[in-house]
Order: C-alpha cells, then sequence, then structure tokens
C-alpha cells in the first residue's frame, strides 16, 4: 500500500496487474478507492490499475488547505507524470469527474480515453446549496455518522435502496459512511464551492464516454449530457433505474461499457 508525496501533501495509491496500459481511477466525494473494487477486479487482469486517494480524504493527508479542484487536478497530473502512467485511461466519478475533465483539458497528451460517472462542469446547482451547507454545518458538528441516510441518498437510487435482495451491500456502504471522520465536511465544502469550467470542455480530445444513472440525484442526466454536448465526439450512456454511483448499482453493466470503451483508445 504505497505513498507518494506531492506538493507536500502525503497521498495513498495503489497498483493492480501490469498490463500494457493504464487505468487510472478517481473516487468522488465520500467513497474513497474502495469504491472501484469491482473495476480493480475486473480490469487488473489485462491491465495496469491504479487507483488513489484524493488530498484530504481515505487514507491519503487529511489537510484543512488546498481541497480546491484546481489543487485535486494538479495532484493527479503529478501523479501520472511521477508514476509514469501516462497515456492512461482516465475514469473518474462525481467529484472524480471534477478533477478528470480539468486533468483532460489541461494536460490531454497525458491521457487516452476520458470516462466519466456523473459529471458537471457547471458549479453547484445554486437550488442543492442551501441543503449541502446545512448538511456540511452538521457533518462538521458530529461526523457522518447520524446523517448517512441522506448520504446514502445522495450516492443510490431509489430502485437500489429499496431492493431487499441487495441489503448486505447497502448496509455495507451505510456502515462506511458512518465511519468516514469529521474531516469529510471539508472536502465536501471544498466540491460545493467549485467553479464552473464549460469554457475548458472545447479543450478535451480524448474520447470520451459520458455515463449517468437515470435515478442520479446530485448531478441530474440534463446536467451529464449539457457535458456531452459540449466535449466533441463523446458518447452518452443513460443507465435506467440507476443512482449516482452507476460503478457500484450495476458494476457488471458498467464494466461492459468500460471495457468496450477502452478499445477506442486503441484505433
Amino acid at each position: 500500500m504505497p505513498d507518494i508525496r506531492i506538493g507536500g501533501i502525503r497521498l495513498h495509491y495503489d497498483i493492480h496487474g501490469d498490463g500494457p496500459e493504464t487505468i487510472v481511477f478517481i473516487h468522488g466525494l465520500m467513497l474513497a478507492s474502495e469504491s472501484w473494487e469491482a473495476q480493480v477486479a475486473h480490469f487488473s487482469a489485462r491491465y495496469r490499475v491504479v487507483t488513489f486517494d484524493l488530498r484530504g480524504q481515505g487514507r491519503s493527508d487529511k489537510v484543512r488547505a488546498g481541497l480546491d479542484l484546481d489543487n485535486l487536478a494538479a495532484d493527479a497530473v503529478e501523479l501520472i507524470r511521477t508514476l509514469n502512467l501516462a497515456p492512461c485511461h482516465l475514469v473518474g466519478f462525481s467529484m472524480g469527474t471534477f478533477v478528470a475533465m480539468r486533468v483532460a483539458a489541461r494536460a490531454p497528451e497525458l491521457i487516452r480515453t476520458l470516462t466519466l460517472i456523473g459529471p458537471s462542469a457547471e458549479a453547484e446547482e445554486p437550488a442543492n446549496l442551501p441543503r449541502y451547507r446545512l448538511l456540511i454545518a452538521l457533518v462538521t458538528l458530529f461526523g457522518p455518522a447520524p446523517f448517512t441516510g441522506p448520504l446514502m441518498k445522495i450516492l443510490f437510487g431509489d430502485t437500489f435502496l429499496a431492493d431487499r435482495t441487495r441489503r448486505a451491500e447497502a448496509d455495507r456502504w451505510r456502515g462506511y459512511l458512518r465511519r468516514l471522520p469529521r474531516s469529510l465536511a471539508r472536502a465536501a465544502a471544498a466540491s460545493a464551492a467549485r467553479r464552473g469550467i464549460e469554457a475548458e470542455l472545447a479543450g478535451i480530445r480524448a474520447p470520451t464516454l459520458i455515463v449517468s444513472g437515470e435515478e442520479d440525484r446530485p448531478i441530474s442526466p440534463a446536467r451529464a449530457r449539457a457535458v456531452h454536448a459540449a466535449i466533441a465526439g463523446s458518447r452518452f450512456v443513460a443507465v435506467p433505474a440507476t443512482g449516482h454511483a452507476v460503478m457500484i448499482e450495476q458494476a457488471a453493466r458498467f464494466n461492459a461499457l468500460l471495457e468496450d470503451w477502452l478499445t477506442v483508445g486503441r484505433d
């Protein structure tokens, strides 16, 4: 379980497999590298698979400053360069898409293909801000444990949460959220305060796949489609009866989509 120091910050990363091409996964808010378990298991037999924890989350340093999206993107660029991962297939989820789009627009030479799960290039929706600010304030005071219900509804769709056959999976992630530290609130505040990067999307040249759950609450399919419209030649896939965390709720389907998409980078 290695670490790397970037900009004076310790970032945790893991490498699985030793295939000729590399996939780098960037997690979202709340769910760190563990959120990619199904993808690591599926792809590491044929690819070199890299996961890492963003600064302020997971097993990386719980810093108080430098959590804005531009710094996170700079961290990702430096990690890809330092570990000689380029050109890589870059996959981001939620907050990870905010990072991945910045990387793809600002350092295009590092990216072979780009895959975005639940992306938005805009600033946070004004309608969401009051409840997010309240939730962030409460997590700062009391930690995430009392608020796992609302957090689960941010990550997962109604179909998944109501499916009794998947209750053990839901309980596992509910327990994961309950154990998160209060420092999560700082990363959440940075994400909520992000600026839009709509003007940068035209600079993304990598073949881009955009995946959106039709039950996604925090980032509506309409906002994901706006990213699709702004990135030339991108492909959009809507996943029915699925919430924000498509790669968890529909792991097999997402893995098949990504498997097909990765071949684009070889053409």
